[in-house]
């Protein structure tokens, strides 16, 4: 996933900058969701969605994006593509095992089907092109290099060995990989039909994505945060710094100094400098963030069933930032009562008024302690859930001052009308212990402590 960059004019020296410096300037619903990724070329932003297909958006107004065009994959699962990039008139969609899908964009309003390209044998991720060659991240199967310059079909040229390649960037000659556990590996690719190995240097966790600042390489490594890495001599890259970033960091995207970062339940914003990464700026959304996509100080965000964009800059008026977006309680019995909070910070310049907490359902009941919060200052919102009607969940908006967004969601979760929830007591159970041998079995474990943990990655 690469994208177009587009410079500062002007020198904006955003180090002096106080509060979270994001703001939010347009939330819309999109007609294929799930929104998976976002490569911005020109004025375009191509969408992609799990559920029916691309979206093809017109971003020449950040404040006033607009759809043009869909694209539905035909024989892919829900004509879902995971990823895209654009040289010239084409477009290239890949689809882990659907392969390599080619649309003609000579018109972004009305994109045709061009060909097909790859085999269903490979597990096609995030594709990246320059000028006339095409790069495929297939993860244990490596990165294709394909000559494009004729158009449809295109022409394999070379395969490069990886450990999990998930994304590469090209530059100057030289091609970036970002290969999972295998950390960051760049090749001199002067000779596509033969590209030579310069350096393989560990990340601090598994490489997912990468983008270029001057003479340094971020990379985003999952749990572990963004990577900064120095590569002013290819031959030897130096890690330079990583910033832990509060979730999982699965796509960076660069302007000038900033980098603007997934991180899967908010958008955050570092700088690079000679020292390493600062956070400069952050927004808990309460959204699923997938992608983004920064082009000069505009941050353009896939989450999942929203696509969103926000300014970065020192937020003018008050701006709400709610700790979490859901709340959820253990199991509580009638005549029980619990109580939970979070915080409510105000990361604007002027005080926040909250002005009305709407809620429909009578087993749960709020206390916020203060409804004027100063800059920079912070509040507690309480909870309390009584389950005496049946009403297990609610969507609570809170209303405020704030410009941008004055109505914000708080998800409450009470008891589930079927299933187990958090307070129950598991049942006992066996597995299989994943590379190793045996069961685990909870009846060895009984008054410990045990965590499973299950995760799926897009």
């Amino acid at each position: 996933m690469r994208f177009i960059k587009y410079f500062l004019t002007t020198l904006i020296v955003f180090t002096s900058l106080s509060g979270k410096n994001l703001k939010q300037v347009q939330n819309i619903g999109l007609g294929n969701i799930e929104l998976l990724d976002i490569y911005i070329h020109e004025n375009l932003a191509f969408v992609p969605g799990g559920l029916g297909g691309l979206n093809i958006l017109d971003i020449s107004d950040p404040t006033d994006v607009q759809v043009i065009s869909e694209y539905s994959a035909y024989g892919c699962d829900y004509g879902r593509l995971y990823a895209w990039t654009v040289s010239g008139n084409y477009a290239y969609g890949t689809g882990r095992e659907c392969g390599v899908k080619i649309i003609d964009i000579s018109d972004p309003n009305s994109p045709q089907g061009a060909g097909d390209y790859g085999s269903q044998a490979y597990r096609y991720e995030h594709p990246s092109s320059s000028g006339n060659l095409l790069f495929l991240s297939r993860h244990q199967h490596g990165v294709e290099i394909v000559d494009i310059s004729n158009g449809v079909p295109p022409t394999s040229l070379s395969e490069i060995e990886t450990n999990n390649a998930w994304a590469t960037l090209s530059e100057n000659q030289l091609l970036y990989v970002a290969d999972g556990s295998g950390g960051l590996r760049i090749l001199d690719i002067s000779s596509p039909s033969n590209p030579t190995l310069l350096s393989v240097l560990p990340t601090s966790g598994s490489a997912r994505d990468l983008d270029k600042v001057g003479n340094y390489i971020v990379v985003a490594v999952g749990a572990a945060g963004v990577d900064l890495i120095n590569i002013s001599d290819p031959e030897n890259p130096i890690f330079i710094d990583n910033y832990n970033t509060t979730g999982f960091a699965s796509r960076v995207s660069t302007s000038g100094d900033l980098v603007a970062v997934s991180d899967w339940d908010d958008v955050e914003i570092l700088q690079v400098s000679n020292n390493g990464l600062s956070r400069v700026g952050i927004k808990n959304n309460g959204e699923r963030v997938m992608a983004v996509a920064m082009v000069e100080n505009h941050i353009f965000s896939a989450e999942w069933l929203r696509f969103s964009v926000y300014e970065f800059g020192q937020v003018s008026g008050p701006d709400l930032d709610m700790e979490s977006h859901r709340i959820e309680f253990t199991r509580t019995f009638q005549n029980q009562s619990r109580t939970e909070s979070i915080s409510l910070k105000n990361s604007g310049s002027e005080i926040l008024e909250i002005v009305d907490i709407q809620s429909n359902n009578q087993d749960f009941t709020y206390t916020i302690n203060n409804s004027s919060i100063s800059p920079e200052n912070s509040t507690s919102l309480t909870v309390s859930y009584s389950p005496n009607s049946g009403g297990w969940s609610e969507t609570v908006q809170i209303l405020s001052n704030e410009v941008s967004l004055p109505s914000q969601h708080l998800e409450i979760l009470g008891n589930f009308p079927y299933g187990p929830m958090p307070g129950d007591p598991a049942p006992l159970f066996e597995l299989p212990i994943v590379n190793g041998s045996g069961n685990f079995s909870l009846i060895e474990w009984v008054e410990s402590p045990v965590l499973i943990a299950f995760f799926a990655t897009w």
